[in-house]
């Protein structure tokens, strides 16, 4: 089969964000299955070039290459310094060399950041690895993730320029491929504009250490276990305007814990974005904020995940939960991809199409249309209708998970082609 050499961008594995981290470890978990040999590059926001240590990828030569917008624009990791040396035939610039030797130049966009709605400075992030590898000459792949909303002009052209560019591109549900073939136009070419799934659906759980996984096993034994994730990003009225949300979040998600302990379940409190100090949109920072909330009775029948556990270890702690909910998808997503019946409190309408992947559409609710005792009691119903969802997952997930490793697999033989016959690949327009 033969191993490739990659760039994967927009899929950063040490930022904090273990959603993305997600995305990012998926993809190497099946490049490092279905093609041994392989090199990938993977760009984060750290600096210079760092290479693994972690010894979980047996079959890949993998390392961390810093990128970002910098005013320090003499820095190597600054886009402006490695756009200068891509004009100058890149000048010993290790991520413009990288770009250059590359196979591909494989992009998700953190799964829902290629859009206009965080802002032109966002944008321009997002936008920066893909100009880069057009630039190179290098095919550019746009793995599963979501395209849009775009409210501007300029976002949307540029939106358009870069998938019309791209010699492949994945959207992962089927809101979002509609979305996809918008952006592309009527003359793409439909073959490569193509229907997917979220790639965290690939990711493989891993058991954290000893200490944890006990703690967690000896929590969790022999109870009804009720997962939730509590998002530090809606925590406040920063959050609450700058979404839309229909009321306070943090009093939501402590009625909902206080009403799933009241129906004698165990709460496992998973935190799964942590910033440096756990403050800002840290979920640590809300889950204390609803611990303190709670009496001191029911304060010992919730149980908190450690938040400096990967994105692996806790799609592991997930799948020991009865039923799962929570307002970070991809928390979500570890939830489905293990038949852990799920509900999502969503604050966007990302969710909705994901859940309907799994068949699962009806147990998503709006943040930005129902709160309070409301939301409750929708969270608390599909609580109590878990056994019916468990059942239905049993039936869909599998082809899910199948389709989340099969159409990265199918990516790699796309690109070993493209590298056999240079002339193979072209844009989708």
């Amino acid at each position: 089969m033969g191993g490739i050499r990659l760039c994967l961008a927009g899929a950063s594995i040490g930022n904090g964000n273990r959603g993305v981290e997600a995305l990012g470890r998926s993809v190497i978990d099946v490049i490092d299955a279905v093609a041994p040999g392989s090199r990938i590059s993977a760009f984060d926001d750290g600096w210079g070039v760092r290479r693994d240590a972690s010894g979980r990828y047996p079959s890949t030569d993998l390392e961390y290459v810093g990128v970002r917008l910098s005013r320090r624009w003499h820095r190597p990791e600054s886009w402006t310094q490695i756009r200068v040396a891509q004009a100058l035939g890149g000048l010993g610039n290790p991520v413009a060399g990288r770009i250059a030797r590359s196979d591909a130049v494989i992009d998700i966009s953190g799964g829902d950041s290629f859009t206009d709605m965080y802002g032109p400075v966002r944008l321009q992030s997002i936008a920066a690895p893909k100009l880069a590898a057009l630039r190179a000459g290098r095919p550019l792949v746009l793995l599963p993730q979501t395209y849009g909303p775009f409210s501007t002009t300029d976002g949307r052209a540029l939106a358009g320029r870069l998938v019309r560019s791209a010699a492949l591109a994945y959207a992962r549900d089927p809101r979002s491929y509609q979305r996809l073939l918008e952006l592309a136009g009527p003359d793409a070419d439909t073959a490569r504009l193509r229907d997917g799934v979220d790639v965290a659906f690939a990711l493989r759980p891993r058991r954290p250490d000893a200490q944890v996984a006990d703690a967690v096993e000896a929590a969790t034994d022999g109870e009804v276990v009720a997962g939730v994730n509590v998002s530090g990003l809606l925590r406040d009225a920063a959050g609450r305007e700058r979404f839309g949300l229909a009321g306070d979040y943090i009093a939501t998600m402590t009625g909902l814990v206080r009403a799933l302990i009241d129906e004698g379940a165990r709460v496992l409190l998973v935190p799964h974005v942590q910033v440096p100090g756990g403050q800002g949109e840290s979920d640590i920072a809300a889950i204390d904020e609803v611990v303190a909330a709670l009496p001191a009775v029911q304060r010992s029948r919730a149980t908190v995940v450690p938040s400096e556990l990967d994105a692996a270890e806790l799609k592991w702690c997930i799948a020991r939960c009865d039923w799962f909910t929570g307002s970070r998808m991809h928390a979500t997503i570890g939830a489905l991809s293990s038949q852990v019946p799920a509900f999502g409190y969503a604050y966007s309408d990302k969710t909705r199409g994901v859940f309907e992947t799994c068949g699962m559409g009806e147990h998503v609710g709006d943040a930005r249309e129902v709160a309070g005792p409301a939301a409750v009691e929708a969270m608390t119903a599909s609580f109590a209708a878990r056994d019916v969802s468990r059942t239905r997952l049993g039936e869909t997930v599998p082809g899910v998970v199948d389709r989340a490793r099969g159409q990265l697999a199918d990516i790699a033989d796309e690109i070993r082609r493209w590298r056999d016959d240079p002339a193979g690949h072209g844009a989708i327009a």
